[in-house]
């Protein structure tokens, strides 16, 4: 892609980001919002709260000289919050007292200390150490007690920010807005093209006939879909080269979104406008796909509930499921996951209603039924559809295709 954009590295610390005990949730935050101003992220390091590691880390990320490192983790009050010196020992400068960053720790303990009913001369001594910066550098301003760092080595600027994902997001987001303001962030656009039902090998050849030299593309595979990302300095050249990749996707493959919405967005989208609403029966996704439908904020405007019928006994007394039915075809069966659909729909006034069924895993297969078998069913106004499926993975990849499956499935149902 010509025009080279902005480069970050992201370096994250924390013992419990490397035992499992924390999920990270820091660099994926940051990562997609660089990329979303236009901001290519090089690398994302984690490392442990050591001070020979991380200062290492610091140095490695700096080496390459990027436009922006952003630092998570490792700036509070215990023994193992190394950032700041780290940092100080990575840029070769000491570390100090800043007035400034003092007075934003007094602040935030006295806040603190007069709301849960604290002693304030106890617990300040103790705070105290979160103003101690590298000399050169400048406070952020905190959202939690400790402030975060603002340095420069030659073209990279240095931000640091506490682990907590809370003020980690509210003081990225802060420092974003800052550099917004100073032109920092190039112009480019982001295009989004989702296809559902064809497998990346698939999408791949209808990518690689057509130029794209003005572009950065990325495309990844999830849940049955692919997703392909277009990213370009606005420009002409770089726009027609992107609608001339976007028509041939859509021209070549089964496209349900160019304009980067999500089939929820799509469903949510298509329910709230007609006035429709829609309801579930569960098997073996135990609540996922009502997870999934009420998610966003406004879904009970179209989402009115439904039943995790994972025991048969309850596919016949909630559902309506026909005893007969279940000993002839079994649970999983098209004919039972239409029923469960049409339960559903009767039983809680739906417009719509989706069902899933199937063998999720590790156990339980057979050969005419083996893990990986899903039926998905929608019923509503005019009829009830029932769609099979075979999927690959592990007990929450098969859940999580099933709940793909049915959301797709009712957005053609709502299309017509």
């Amino acid at each position: 892609m010509s025009g080279a954009l902005p480069r970050a590295a992201v370096v994250l610390s924390g013992n419990e980001l490397l035992d499992g005990r924390t999920q990270e949730t820091n660099g994926a935050f940051v990562s997609a919002d660089l990329s979303a101003r236009g901001v290519k992220v090089t690398s994302v390091v984690t490392v442990a709260d050591d001070e020979e590691r991380l200062t290492a880390a610091l140095e490695y990320s700096l080496a390459a000289a990027p436009d922006l490192l952003v630092v998570g983790g490792g700036l509070g009050t215990t023994h193992d919050d190394l950032t700041a010196a780290c940092l100080a020992r990575a840029l070769g400068v000491s570390l100090r007292e800043d007035p400034t960053a003092l007075g934003m720790v007094e602040d935030r303990v006295r806040w603190v200390a007069e709301r849960r009913h604290l002693d304030f001369d106890e617990l300040f001594p103790l705070a105290r150490r979160q103003a101690l910066l590298p000399a050169g550098s400048t406070p952020v301003p905190p959202a939690g007690v400790a402030p975060g760092i603002a340095a420069r080595r030659g073209p990279t600027r240095i931000f640091a920010y506490p682990g907590v994902p809370y003020e980690f997001e509210t003081m990225w987001l802060s420092t974003a807005a800052r550099l917004a303001d100073e032109g920092f962030f190039p112009e480019v656009a982001v295009r989004i093209v989702r296809i559902f039902g064809v497998a990346e090998l698939q999408v791949a050849p209808l990518l690689n006939a057509e130029a794209q030299d003005l572009l950065e593309t990325g495309i990844n595979v999830g849940r049955g879909e692919v997703t392909v990302r277009l990213r370009y300095r606005r420009g002409t050249p770089a726009d027609a080269q992107a609608t001339a990749l976007v028509a041939a996707l859509t021209a070549g493959a089964p496209v349900f979104s160019s304009d980067g919405r999500t089939v929820d967005d799509l469903v949510a989208d298509a329910l709230r406008d007609g006035g429709l609403t829609v309801a579930v029966a569960e098997s073996c996704t135990g609540g996922l796909l009502g997870a999934r439908l009420s998610a966003r904020p406004g879904s009970s405007d179209y989402f009115l509930g439904g039943v995790i019928s994972y025991a048969n006994e309850i596919k016949m007394e909630l559902l309506d499921v026909p005893a007969g039915m279940l000993a002839q075809y079994g649970a999983v069966s098209e004919e039972v996951a239409g029923a469960m659909a049409a339960g559903a729909r009767a039983a809680t006034g739906a417009d719509y209603a989706l069902a899933v069924s199937g063998v999720a895993g590790p156990d339980g297969g057979t050969p005419d039924k083996p893990v990986g078998l899903v039926y998905v069913a929608c019923s509503g106004p005019r009829r009830t559809k029932v769609v099979r499926g075979l999927y690959p993975g592990d007990r929450a990849s098969v859940r999580d295709y099933g709940v793909s499956a049915a959301l797709h499935l009712l957005r053609r149902e709502l299309a017509g």
